[in-house]
């Protein structure tokens, strides 16, 4: 079997809403830091009915915000066409 081709955009499918522990697990961070996360205002929740839950479009807006690994501070992610989270909506 052949490795697909670098510019292959990868894709997840998941709800419209997510749990704490789910975007834990997306992140691959613990349920903790995912709530200081949003103590912080860094990631949008909402609450739906007594759970805290995070909107896809949210978690999305949240990753393209991640400063990339060798950019100095203060210097904003440029967007790229190709690279799309269109599951995540």
């Amino acid at each position: 079997m052949s490795d697909p081709p670098p510019d292959t955009i990868a894709t997840l499918k998941v709800p419209a809403l997510l749990s704490v522990r789910t975007v834990a697990q997306l992140l691959d961070l613990s349920p903790r830091t995912v709530r200081r996360r949003i103590d912080e205002g860094l990631l949008p929740a909402v609450r739906e009915h007594d759970r805290t839950m995070i909107r896809a479009d949210d978690l999305r807006d949240y990753i393209d915000r991640l400063q990339r690994v060798g950019q100095p501070l203060g210097h904003r992610r440029i967007k790229h066409s190709r690279v799309r989270y269109d599951s995540l909506r």
